[in-house]
């Protein structure tokens, strides 16, 4: 069932496939809220948002624990995208890295 679906009768609660959006406004509810869907998904994930993450030179050769890293921010940001409206996520959209989002 898509995110935006609910069942006729029922009122539509908290998904935990979908994160909250953020609209531009209750910046500090959202936030909350997101902290907590970001860690059910994997506590790695919050851990990269609020450590930072800098990327490895490409002339430099990468270590798996450096790829690691690398796939948890990419994720960290898609979570963190999916979670804002388009009008939002315009202003994030040129960081290099879940924190600065």
């Amino acid at each position: 069932m898509a995110c935006n679906q609910s069942f006729v009768g029922f009122e539509e609660g908290r998904s935990i496939t979908c994160p909250p959006i953020f609209k531009g406004d209750s910046y500090f509810q959202w936030c909350h809220q997101m902290d907590f869907f970001i860690k059910a998904i994997d506590f790695d994930l919050w851990e990269i948002i609020e450590d930072g993450y800098v990327e490895v030179p490409k002339k430099k050769k990468r270590s798996s624990k450096d790829m690691g890293k690398a796939k948890l921010n990419a994720k960290a940001m898609h979570t963190l995208l999916c979670g804002l409206n388009d009008d939002v996520s315009k202003n994030v959209s040129s960081c290099k890295s879940s924190k600065e989002m």
